[in-house]
């Protein structure tokens, strides 16, 4: 009984090692070729070594500055960053309806934020206020992307739809309905900093498509 225990456990490891080599290699069935002879004397060849397609880190027609930016800043992903655009799209446009200067200051460059400044304190000296309501961002797409000197440019395509009106001080509606969706089209371009620690991006340009 005793002479019988020592090969109990010699199978029991001959079946541990034959599971974790099927599980690591896999299982071929068919015919399986032999590889090719080796010359030792000779060079390999391009069309003897196996090809790795590579594909562009970013694809599209912006890809090229995309890649532009990424080389300067191995944090750009602009999966995130057009997430992050789609958060600044509402908080502006809703910041702006508000006439909140304090949550539009961060967000803005300064000659946009000096126009925007100016259109609210206009607007208050009519005495008038605007609702806006964002239903939804149907779109936002990178169209360009740059990097020029230590500056890095992206410019995205928003599509929405939003329902706005002015009122007067009495509440009288001035232009506008709440209870109408209309359909923006608009370019919106973000800037930022590659020299600096700062990784916000500022609103630069708007513009109307």
């Amino acid at each position: 009984m005793i002479e019988v225990i020592p090969t109990v456990i010699f199978a029991g490891i001959a079946i541990f090692i034959a599971i974790r080599l099927y599980s690591t290699l896999g299982r071929r069935e068919g015919h399986m070729e032999e590889p090719p002879a080796i010359d030792p004397n000779g060079r390999p060849s391009l069309s003897d070594v196996p090809q790795t397609h590579l594909r562009p880190a970013f694809e599209g027609r912006a890809a090229a500055g995309l890649e532009a930016i990424a080389a300067v800043d191995s944090r750009f992903d602009p999966e995130a960053f057009l997430s992050g655009a789609r958060t600044a799209y509402q908080m502006i446009v809703e910041a702006f309806a508000k006439g909140d200067l304090a949550a539009l200051r961060p967000l803005l460059a300064d000659k946009v934020y000096q126009r925007y400044a100016d259109a609210i304190q206009a607007r208050s000296e009519r005495r008038e206020s605007v609702r806006t309501e964002i239903d939804r961002i149907k779109s936002a797409e990178i169209i360009e992307a740059s990097h020029d000197g230590a500056t890095a440019r992206v410019k995205v395509a928003f599509v929405a739809e939003i329902a706005t009106e002015t009122l007067s001080e009495a509440g009288e509606r001035v232009s506008g309905d709440i209870g109408t969706l209309n359909t923006v089209h608009e370019n919106w371009l973000f800037e930022r900093r590659t020299d600096t620690n700062n990784p916000n991006w500022v609103l630069t340009g708007v513009a109307a498509v």
